[in-house]
């Protein structure tokens, strides 16, 4: 799937689990903690015909994690409250196991260790350390990336290191499942934000 599947599939998976009665601040927190962690398997992107789309989700999904903390931070700071009252020794665990899952990721042959089990686990741990509010959407929107890829020709290494790939061999990139995943995605994310807001 593409990054913009990715990104919105994540966003709206987490927004459904949030739901469209929860406050605006946690809609917010949630759509950008599962794009974010719906575009972080391809981190280890490195060589492809339109790198610039992949650079664009990773991108937006940065922009909308600051811009719902941000969002957080002007009404009340409640995610940023909880973070510092785990203490600073936590959070500075979490963003060494973060920063070096991303290392991991970025080194990683693609469809490898980056979209593993492990790596969701790994980045599921690592950030519930660093910031827990954060932590389930965040794991959502990595689950999504994986269960989308699986629908793809070419396996993922689900268990990684082990060499099996899973694949269910159904569409490819770019085709019209992914136009149709993308789609379902945008109409799901405006349902719940239009709920949200009547």
């Amino acid at each position: 799937m593409t990054g913009r599947t990715h990104l919105t599939v994540g966003a709206a998976t987490a927004l459904l689990a949030a739901g469209p009665g929860a406050p605006l601040t946690t809609l917010a927190l949630a759509a950008a903690c599962g794009a974010a962690g719906a575009t972080l398997p391809d981190l280890d992107v490195r060589d492809t015909a339109h790198p610039w789309r992949e650079r664009l989700a990773r991108m937006g999904a940065a922009a909308l994690l600051m811009g719902a903390v941000l969002f957080d931070a002007a009404n009340g700071g409640a995610v940023l409250r909880e973070t510092a009252a785990h203490g600073l020794g936590r959070l500075a665990l979490g963003a060494v196991g973060l920063v070096a899952l991303v290392c991991a990721s970025r080194l990683s042959a693609h469809r490898g260790f980056s979209h593993s089990l492990l790596a969701l686990a790994g980045y599921a741990a690592a950030t519930w350390l660093a910031c827990p509010p954060l932590a389930p959407c965040l794991s959502l929107g990595f689950a999504t990336h994986l269960a989308l890829d699986t629908l793809n020709y070419r396996g993922l290494r689900l268990l990684w290191p082990l060499p099996h790939g899973f694949s269910l061999g159904l569409c490819k990139t770019g085709g019209v499942m992914d136009a149709c995943c993308l789609t379902g995605a945008l109409l799901a994310a405006v349902l719940v934000i239009g709920q949200a807001l009547t």
